[in-house]
């Protein structure tokens, strides 16, 4: 891995070998720095700078001849002037990383023009993440570019086929994730875009708790862009790892919670779309959040980036009407409830295989799957989300829930 990473870095810079800088004080020498870098990049070569001996180097440096600076701020201007002087390549270098103790000239220094800052006694495993992060960040900046100067990217969480998505942090201080589609929207007409903007505006108005806060929705780049709160918290598909250890009368809290938060998506006239336990973080009170909804599909489609009888969704949750070319509805969004509600009883999807066109296959074909005797009570819930036909579902996220109040008492008493 490591030399897997510096072979990458070298090819992008484009020549055979790296120079970094090390800015820092005589004493304490960061030779442990020094042993990371000289071990993920062999072939580089590294310069030392101690601005007590020369009190105008920094001025006078020539940033262009470096690939990576790592500065001390205890050795530095400590007003920043000097970040503001570092000029850049055409492939974003030098990365600078400022390393400080004061919490506030970390933040400032950052928005100074350092790409990270870290505390002064960062250990080389901390620098060496972060060193992976930039690189990664820059490679997705540099084939999907945002121009977003309010926001400073920190982290690329997920790279698909249709989007790449990073953490981010403000001025003042907060997060949020930013997702950045792949398709071009020059080519929309602006009936579906004029529907993505209403959609759009109705979910970033929208203060719900199990629903993630949207705030902002744009353009840049030819590339729509959605800005969302982050939320913190473990995926229901990581808790449900540790299934052994849940309980029935958590998961059946959390599945009503879930259903309400996707009844709420329905009564503004939109569709989840794809509906997944990936795509349901826990906030720190345990409450459900969904993720992810699809209000972006009109302007796919428009933009030919998505065609009408594609699959947009996960495989082990589409229903069997989409499987066959169907556009998507309540009922398949109900569909993929469905498979939620068994996967968070039983601790696993009803329908797996060892391909795509097998789990396709068993969507369509498979009997339904039946619970256990303890769970029985839910079987007939069960046996209508997943039902082949879109007319034998529920008619909405309110009747399965109307249909859990109504077995909460006896579902209760099998709990306990």
């Amino acid at each position: 891995m490591d030399y897997q990473l510096s072979a990458e870095a070298e090819r992008v810079v484009g020549k055979p070998a790296l120079t970094f800088l090390l800015v820092e004080s005589q004493s304490p020498v960061r030779l442990d720095l020094e042993l990371m870098l000289r071990k993920r990049f062999p072939t580089a070569s590294l310069e030392r700078l101690f601005p007590e001996i020369d009190v105008n180097a920094l001025q006078h440096l020539v940033w262009q001849d470096y690939d990576l600076v790592i500065v001390a701020t205890e050795t530095a201007e400590p007003d920043l002037t000097w970040l503001r002087r570092v000029q850049r390549t055409r492939a974003g270098l030098p990365l600078v990383i400022v390393l400080t103790d004061d919490r506030d000239q970390e933040r400032n220094a950052v928005w100074a023009g350092a790409d990270v800052a870290l505390p002064l006694n960062a250990s080389p495993s901390q620098l060496s993440a972060r060193l992976d992060n930039l690189l990664e960040v820059g490679r997705a900046l540099q084939r999907y570019p945002i121009n977003l100067p309010q926001w400073q990217f920190l982290e690329l969480i997920h790279n698909s086929e249709n989007s790449v998505i990073f953490l981010a942090e403000n001025r003042q201080h907060q997060q949020a994730v930013i997702k950045r589609f792949k398709f071009d929207v020059s080519g929309v007409d602006n009936y579906a875009f004029g529907s993505f903007l209403q959609d759009a505006k109705l979910l970033t108005a929208l203060q719900y708790p199990g629903l993630v806060h949207l705030l902002d929705v744009g353009v840049s780049c030819n590339a729509v862009v959605i800005i969302m709160e982050y939320v913190h918290g473990q995926t229901l598909r990581a808790l449900l790892t540790q299934h052994t250890y849940l309980t029935l009368a958590n998961l059946i809290n959390w599945f009503k919670q879930i259903t309400e938060s996707l009844g709420v998506i329905h009564s503004l006239g939109m569709l989840h779309r794809d509906l997944k336990a990936s795509n349901v973080v826990m906030r720190d009170d345990s409450t459900p959040v969904l993720l992810d909804y699809g209000i972006e599909s009109s302007v796919m489609l428009s933009s030919g980036f998505l065609q009408e009888d594609q699959i947009y969704c996960t495989p082990f949750y589409v229903s069997p009407e989409r499987v066959a070319g169907d556009p998507a509805s309540i009922q398949s969004d109900l569909y993929a409830l469905g498979i939620l509600f068994y996967e968070m009883l039983m601790g696993e999807k009803p329908y797996t295989g060892s391909n795509l066109g097998e789990v396709l296959q068993k969507q369509l074909f498979d009997p339904l799957p039946q619970l256990p005797q303890h769970l029985a009570i839910y079987q007939p819930l069960l046996d209508r989300l997943l039902a082949k036909l879109p007319e034998q579902r529920p008619a909405s996220a309110a009747e399965v829930l109307t249909w859990l109040s109504k077995h909460e008492l006896l579902g209760i008493n099998l709990i306990n």
